[in-house]
């Protein structure tokens, strides 16, 4: 399965889009005003949700079965100078 989605993102590396999911909003929403500061993100993708989380000051672990989708994340996460975990 990983090596699919390695394909899509190595030629597609917005496949989903650059904003945040509504689910990743509807949640933010919902943690944020409860002072949840840590979130686990299953199926990260290429990380939309991951620097909608970060970039909103939530310490972010992202778990994906795609390398090349973590090693995007990872790379926007630099570029943009956010720490994830």
């Amino acid at each position: 399965m990983s090596g699919i989605w390695d394909r899509i993102y190595q030629s597609d590396n917005t496949f989903f889009g650059e904003e945040p999911s509504s689910f990743a909003t509807l949640c933010f929403n919902h943690i944020k005003p409860n002072n949840v500061m840590k979130v686990l993100e299953i199926g990260a993708g290429h990380g939309r949700d991951t620097m909608f989380f970060a970039s909103n000051g939530l310490e972010v672990e992202s778990l994906d079965y795609s390398s090349r989708g973590i090693e995007l994340i990872n790379k926007k996460a630099h570029e943009k100078k956010l720490r994830l975990k």
